[in-house]
C-alpha cells in the first residue's frame, strides 16, 4: 500500500504547474488527461478543481471588467429612468469627468459619464469607468467644483475597484465561486445571476461604508489636483444635509452626512488646502438650465 507521502510527491509537479502556470488551460488539460489515463480519477478531479478554484481567485481582467461594467450599467439605466437625452449636458459632464479621471489611480482606462433621467438624488459607478449622475443630484449642484467632487467620488470607486470587490463576493452568492468568470461568461444564465447579485448589492444595499468614505476622500483629492476648490464638496454635502437631515434615507446606501463631511474636512486639513481653487459657477450655470 503506497503511503500518503508518495501521493503528495506525485502531486507536487502537477500542483507546481497549476500554481505557476494556472492561466494555461492546455497544460492543465494535459495533466488532467494523463491522470485519467493512469486510472487515477481522484487525481484528475483534484487537477480540474484546482484549476477552476485558481481561476475564481485570479484578479478580474480588464476585458471581463468591461463586460461586467456594461451589464451592470444596463441595470442602472433601466432602474433610473434611462439616459437623459441632452447632448450639451452630456458633453459637459464628460469634459469635467475625464479631466478629473486623468488625476486618479487608473487614468489609462476610458471613462464614460451620463445623466440619468431621474429626480432621485444619487450617483453610481460601474466597473470599467461607467459613471452616472441623476438629474435630481445635478439640480442640487451650484458650481463645477461641486460637480467635479461628485464625479471624483464615483471615479474613486472605479479606480479602487470597489465594485469589482462586490462582484467577487457576488460570485459566491450566484453559486459560481469556484467556477471563475470565464465559466460565467460561457453560461448566460450564470452570468445573469452574477450580474443580478452584484447590481442588487450596488443599488439596493450599497457599498461598505468605509468604501464610500474612501470614495469621498479620494474624490476630493482627484478634484483638487485639477485645481477645483477643495471646500466645494463640503459645501455640497452640507447643503444636502440641510435638505433632508442627517440620516441615511436620502442616500440610503451611504454613511450619514455628518460622518462624510468630517471625513472630507480631515482630508482638507491633512493636505493643508485653502479655499483658493476655482468654482466656475458661471460655466456650470450655462448648462444648468438644460437639467
Amino acid at each position: 500500500m503506497r503511503s500518503k507521502a508518495w501521493h503528495l510527491i506525485r502531486l507536487l509537479p502537477v500542483l507546481t504547474i497549476i500554481g505557476l502556470w494556472s492561466g494555461c488551460a492546455e497544460i492543465q488539460q494535459v495533466a488532467e488527461e494523463q491522470a485519467r489515463r493512469s486510472g487515477d480519477e481522484r487525481l484528475a478531479k483534484i487537477i480540474h478543481g484546482s484549476g477552476t478554484l485558481v481561476s475564481g481567485l485570479l484578479p478580474i481582467s480588464y476585458e471581463e471588467e468591461q463586460s461586467i461594467g456594461a451589464a451592470i450599467s444596463l441595470q442602472v439605466v433601466a432602474r433610473y429612468g434611462g439616459v437623459y437625452d441632452q447632448p450639451d449636458l452630456t458633453r459637459y459632464l464628460n469634459l469635467v469627468g475625464r479631466a478629473v479621471a486623468l488625476t486618479c489611480d487608473r487614468p489609462d482606462i476610458p471613462y464614460h459619464f451620463a445623466v440619468l433621467n431621474s429626480d432621485s438624488i444619487n450617483a453610481f459607478a460601474a466597473p470599467a469607468g461607467y459613471v452616472f449622475v441623476t438629474r435630481g443630484l445635478l439640480k442640487q449642484i451650484r458650481n463645477e467644483a461641486e460637480l467635479a467632487a461628485v464625479l471624483g467620488h464615483e471615479i474613486a470607486h472605479v479606480s479602487q475597484k470597489h465594485i469589482l470587490e462586490v462582484v467577487q463576493r457576488s460570485k459566491r452568492l450566484a453559486g459560481v465561486s469556484e467556477a471563475g468568470l470565464a465559466y460565467a461568461h460561457q453560461n448566460p444564465d450564470v452570468f445573469k445571476n452574477l450580474i443580478d447579485a452584484a447590481a442588487k448589492k450596488l443599488l439596493d444595499e450599497g457599498l461598505d461604508q468605509d468604501k464610500e468614505l474612501e470614495g469621498d476622500s479620494l474624490g476630493e483629492v482627484f478634484a483638487a489636483r485639477v485645481g477645483y476648490d477643495p471646500t466645494a464638496y463640503v459645501t455640497l454635502l452640507t447643503r444636502l444635509r440641510a435638505l433632508k437631515g442627517d440620516d441615511r434615507a436620502f442616500f440610503k446606501t451611504h454613511p450619514n452626512f455628518s460622518t462624510r463631511i468630517h471625513a472630507v474636512q480631515q482630508v482638507i486639513q491633512t493636505q493643508g488646502w485653502k479655499p483658493t481653487g476655482v468654482l466656475l459657477e458661471n460655466r456650470f450655470a450655462r448648462v444648468r438650465g438644460k437639467i
